[in-house]
């Protein structure tokens, strides 16, 4: 048995404790300062995003109460979203015991700003933890799909990649795994990080075509649906190959699995839906807000570009994105600028050429 703490209430936060729990280890359930009526309502015995109470091993703590989440745990698992990612691991560090070593499980999926820049988080994570803790081991796993929360709290099959910094992390494998929830280690931690975050951002395409066509054209809109995830396959391999990770990650769970779940049943698809329906952007992510939903691939396409573009000149970068990864652009020019959703889908694919 292990003690687990599970930072973030949420959807994957709560969700992951079902698989942890059943393999009889003690987990520490903490919510955010945003998770309030989400643990007071566990705490009665139902969990509001899930429609279920949580398992009985599982224990509940207020933002608060940090400390006593944390204290006996070294394993943690992190189920926040990416916006609030920096400021979390923060109050993390300052309430970890530096005498011990820890194992981070970051299920977290996407960009962060950190230090006037955007980072994957990862990159944020070490840095703030080799400051506060020079010296130390750090021990990190970015947990890839594809998992999709509501289907994991009912204990249906389902695969996850899981991408390591370290060989010794695999020994923790057996402690989440069961029969119902099997784990798949790799070394390509920084591509099964980036897959994560691409594909909430390329999911998005396929709600848009839900939006304009499903209410006229129910089930005669597949062969757009399936085009526009080859495309997004197609550019997600591009952009893995710009930085330096291993192409068969994104033909993996981490890759291609995920993107499909999270396309044809995901709060992204759900977000690209509303826009589809003539939301803009941001109406679409506060509406979902509203609804206690987080649409990840909005805030991701926010600073995806701002990300690539670190690595090179803006005026490169400008013309490799539209060239090279026109989807992104094209979601970039609905979702971030405004364009008709229509016109800019028939506008992307009369361009292209194979």
């Amino acid at each position: 048995m292990q003690n687990i703490t599970v930072l973030g209430a949420g959807y994957m936060g709560s969700a992951i404790t079902f698989p942890l729990s059943d393999n009889g280890n003690k987990i520490n359930l903490w919510g955010t300062w945003l998770d309030d009526e989400i643990i007071e309502s566990s705490l009665k015995g139902f969990h509001p995003r899930l429609k279920k109470p949580l398992p009985e091993n599982v224990s509940l703590y207020y933002w608060q109460d940090m400390k006593p989440a944390v204290e006996d745990s070294e394993i943690i698992f992190i189920g926040v979203s990416s916006e609030g990612f920096v400021n979390v691991f923060k109050m993390l560090l300052d309430n970890l015991n530096p005498q011990k070593d820890y194992y981070f499980f970051k299920l977290t999926k996407g960009l962060v700003e950190y230090n006037n820049k955007v980072s994957r988080a990862t990159e944020a994570a070490r840095d703030m933890f080799c400051t506060k803790f020079p010296g130390k081991n750090f021990y990190w796993t970015s947990v890839g799909g594809p998992v999709r929360a509501i289907d994991l709290s009912e204990r249906t099959p389902a695969a996850s990649m899981y991408g390591i910094s370290d060989e010794k992390i695999k020994e923790f494998i057996p402690y989440f795994s069961t029969e119902y929830y099997r784990i798949f280690p790799n070394n390509d931690l920084k591509g099964t990080e980036i897959c994560s975050m691409l594909k909430n951002i390329y999911a998005v395409s396929a709600g848009i075509c839900d939006g304009i066509y499903k209410d006229e054209k129910e089930g005669r809109y597949f062969n757009l649906l399936s085009f526009l995830f080859n495309q997004a396959v197609r550019e997600m391999s591009k952009i893995i190959n710009i930085a330096g990770c291993s192409q068969e990650t994104i033909y993996d769970l981490a890759g291609v699995g995920d993107l499909h779940v999270t396309s044809v049943a995901g709060r992204n698809r759900k977000f690209g839906e509303l826009v589809g329906r003539g939301m803009s952007g941001e109406e679409a992510f506060n509406q979902m807000l509203k609804d206690e939903e987080y649409a990840e691939g909005y805030f991701a396409l926010k600073l995806v570009i701002p990300w690539l573009i670190q690595s090179a000149t803006k005026e490169m970068i400008e013309d490799f994105i539209e060239k090279e990864l026109p989807l992104l652009y094209t979601l970039r020019s609905i979702i971030i600028e405004g364009a008709k959703p229509g016109e800019q889908l028939k506008k992307m694919m009369l361009r292209l050429g194979y």
